[in-house]
């Protein structure tokens, strides 16, 4: 073991194998020999009972597993007898799991057979999404998933059947509101587990290989699935979600399933993180039975689906910009007219052709340890968060946490609140005090460019610009200067195309402040991951993060607790209640062409470490609209982090004499040996007289390129 720069040792990778699933699966089998009566959760409360069965053999626990699933299929016939339909999102494709499975044992007979077909025939026809009746539904996200699964694994498993070919049809309509695009159409955590999740499991059943090797199904799902995994096998949450790590457990099996089908080793990889990750830390969602009971019913999907021939390979180390496809709102005439027959459209959300960014991921490496940040990049679906920082991570230790769900949300990043009374957003004059005034559900004019302009092992230069920022004529960017296992440089800018008067400023949500702080810097930490205002998931490992902003004329840096109100204290936004709000905020007039820029320094460090005299090594050299150059250390240790959009020739003192350069994005370290560094569009790098780099046109090079 290695330590880790706080003090704490970090276990090396250790490579997870089937029977690691198995082994924390079966003290949750026991007792599924007696046939429980679960009702409606019967198909899942004895999946790690069929883990079992399916892995090691067992008649006794086999047996007890089919009289658990009959007592689901007499809850089945009591909701359609008493309500005239049946609401079961998973029941159809785990029933059918659960046969194949029992199938190669031995343990199915003709009568279970029959009973199979019977049950599978009444969730096709008596299944509704939110009242008896009420469907078909259509769309990529669950309900929509259950109409069109069930009907195609009926239309297909009973092949037979008078009807089978309509069934099938009608399965293959709503299976295209996914697969047309490739993708679930909603951007947050659990909503998207659980539809994804039923798309599946109807492809594991049905033999759908194209969900795991089509090119494009790979590039929106699969990628997201293995490089939003953190270095330390963090699942982070964004959007609706089931808190910190919530849900991994869906994602280690979908990852082993990939990997059982693709022969691709990077997804058994990150599940091994993954799963990692929850037995070091206490498990999952430990205190939250809903969300804990989802991931260990996957881990038990996922012991069924593990193949040890496909050795785990270590993903590649790079940052990347994932996309997914444009997310549409839709009203009911619009639904109706492109979904002729459909009872409704879940959630009235759609997808489009057009591919859009989603997430920048800044990762320094896949070990354990290694600095990681996850940014919000999509411009569609609520929280409509673009820029937002949503987790960053090092040594283990998390500095960010995105609490919002469903609704418009201001987390990590740069906020703007008017200051009149009234202001247009989104083209509407909306009245009332500045937090009241919200962007409509569904707001779609915002657009973001997302790219990353130079990635080497030692720095990530990326920029996110969106046009329409939170509804204002304004663009905002955000440049980031990802200095790998270090530090990091954000360069905000906003350009406003209006006039207004507003404070706006970076926000920044945390867990604890320290008691040194000075009038632009503040140090801060968390001690745990909060469900709600009650329930701590998880504890966090050491670390701390110096939050450094560049002084400015006019601008002050203020915390207050994080605004929790009108949440009820089991809601998941009531976590709240255990964060701060920090901002470095500017109160003033801005006539339309006005760009304001304001420049962070994020520097993880260890809580051994005094604050004060961190940022006392800090030296702003230059921060003004398109340019931030920043300084760190002294005379035997110093680093220069430099954004510089337009790559105006500078020069600047260092302790070995005078820094040239003309690069769009250089960091520059000195010490005791050569100079570390990398350039970004440059011709010119020259430390004390001696060129690191020089060139007639513009390039990018450095020492570990």
């Amino acid at each position: 073991m290695a330590s880790d720069g706080t003090g704490t040792l970090q276990e090396p990778y250790r490579r997870v194998s089937c029977d690691d699933y198995l082994a924390f699966l079966e003290p949750k089998a026991r007792g599924f020999e007696a046939g429980p009566d679960e009702g409606q959760y019967g198909p899942r409360h004895a999946l790690p009972a069929l883990a079992v069965v399916s892995r090691i053999g067992n008649p006794v626990l086999a047996q007890g597993i089919k009289r658990t699933l009959r007592h689901y299929g007499e809850w089945v016939d009591r909701e359609i007898a008493e309500r005239g339909g049946v609401q079961s999102m998973e029941g159809a494709t785990l029933l059918a799991i659960h046969f194949r499975e029992l199938r190669k044992r031995g343990q199915v007979g003709i009568q279970d057979e029959q009973w199979l077909r019977d049950m599978l025939l009444k969730l096709r026809r008596y299944s509704y999404g939110l009242k008896p009746g009420d469907g078909p539904w259509r769309g990529s996200q669950h309900r929509g998933a259950v109409d069109a699964t069930n009907n195609l694994l009926a239309g297909s498993l009973y092949s037979n059947a008078p009807k089978a070919a309509q069934w099938r049809a009608a399965g293959e309509r709503g299976w295209n509101d996914w697969w047309a695009y490739r993708d679930v159409g909603i951007n947050d955590i659990a909503y998207f587990s659980d539809s994804l999740a039923i798309f599946l499991r109807t492809a594991d059943v049905l033999h759908r290989r194209e969900v795991f090797t089509d090119p494009r199904v790979r590039a929106n799902v699969w990628d997201r699935l293995l490089f939003e995994t953190s270095p330390d096998g963090a699942l982070i949450p964004y959007g609706s979600h089931a808190g910190w790590d919530g849900l991994a457990g869906v994602r280690i099996w979908a990852l082993e399933l990939a990997a059982r089908e693709t022969g691709d080793g990077r997804y058994r990889f990150a599940a091994g993180q993954l799963m990692n990750y929850a037995l070091a830390h206490g498990g999952f969602s430990p205190g939250q039975e809903h969300w804990a009971g989802q991931s260990i019913e996957a881990i038990a999907m996922a012991a069924i689906a593990c193949d040890d021939a496909v050795e785990p390979v270590r993903p590649e180390a790079g940052s990347r910009i994932l996309e997914r496809p444009e997310i549409v709102r839709l009203d009911l005439p619009q639904v109706r007219a492109l979904y002729p027959g459909a009872g409704d459209l879940d959630a009235r959300m759609a997808m489009t052709n057009r591919q859009m960014p989603s997430k920048l991921i800044l990762r320094s490496g896949w070990n354990q340890g290694d600095m990681f940040m996850l940014v919000e990049a999509f411009a569609r679906h609520d929280p409509l968060n673009p820029t937002a920082i949503l987790g960053f991570e090092r040594w283990g230790s998390s500095f960010a946490e995105a609490i919002s769900e469903k609704e418009v949300s201001r987390e990590n990043a740069v906020r703007i609140d008017p200051i009149q009374r009234a202001v247009p957003i989104a083209g509407v004059t909306q009245a009332g005090p500045p937090d009241h005034r919200r962007l409509p559900t569904g707001y779609d004019r915002m657009d973001t460019r997302a790219r990353i302009v130079r990635d080497d092992p030692l720095v990530t230069h990326a920029e996110i610009s969106v046009g329409n920022y939170m509804g204002f004529r304004a663009t905002q960017t955000r440049e980031f200067l990802f200095v790998k296992n270090r530090l990091v440089l954000v360069r905000d800018e906003t350009a406003f195309a209006e006039g207004m008067t507003a404070r706006v400023g970076p926000v920044w949500n945390t867990q604890d402040i320290g008691r040194q702080r000075g009038s632009n810097w503040v140090d801060t930490s968390f001690s745990g991951h909060w469900y709600n205002a009650k329930l701590r998931l998880y504890g966090n490992p050491p670390g701390n993060l110096l939050l450094y902003y560049s002084p400015r004329p006019k601008t002050l840096l203020r915390t207050v607790p994080a605004d929790s109100s009108g949440y009820a204290p089991d809601s998941q936004q009531a976590a709240l209640q255990h964060f701060q709000e920090i901002q470095y905020a500017w109160d003033g007039a801005v006539q339309p062409g006005a760009r304001l820029q304001f420049v962070s320094i994020l520097l993880p460090h260890s809580p051994r470490l005094q604050a004060a005299p961190l940022a006392r090594a800090i030296h702003v050299l230059r921060d003004e609209p398109g340019l931030a150059v920043v300084t760190l250390g002294g005379p035997q240790a110093w680093e220069l982090v430099l954004l510089n959009k337009e790559g105006r020739r500078l020069t600047f003192d260092s302790p070995r004499g005078p820094v040239t350069t003309d690069a769009k994005a250089l960091y520059l370290a000195l010490g005791d040996g050569a100079p570390r560094w990398s350039a970004t569009g440059a011709t010119v790098v020259e430390v004390g007289g001696k060129g690191l780099f020089t060139s007639s046109t513009r390039g990018s090079a450095g020492s570990e390129a």
